[in-house]
């Protein structure tokens, strides 16, 4: 998972996600980590400020594809969906 800190992830950052999910989520993390950080990327680039904390709340997100995510955000006004997800991921069930 080292792999985050070259997306604005701190050591700490790590530590809480490897303490929060299970062995089998780390290896599908690992093992999906291309759509991982195509994910990060793009959502970075929409100007989500805490990407792990929302990777804390929904893991999930990070492994659909970018594409599926992008339909979503175009469903709804993009600023209010980064302004809400500041603030809590469970937009995201709304979303999904």
């Amino acid at each position: 998972m080292q792999f985050l800190k070259d997306y604005g992830f701190t050591d700490h950052d790590i530590d809480d996600l490897e303490k929060k999910y299970g062995d089998e989520d780390l290896k599908l993390f690992i093992f999906n980590q291309d759509n991982v950080i195509d994910v990060i990327q793009n959502l970075q680039e929409y100007g989500i400020k805490d990407i792990p904390k929302l990777m804390l709340e929904r893991i999930d997100i990070f492994y659909l594809p970018w594409e599926r995510l992008e339909e979503l955000f175009s469903r709804y006004e993009k600023d209010s969906v980064i302004a809400s997800l500041d603030y809590d991921a469970a937009i995201f069930d709304e979303m999904l």
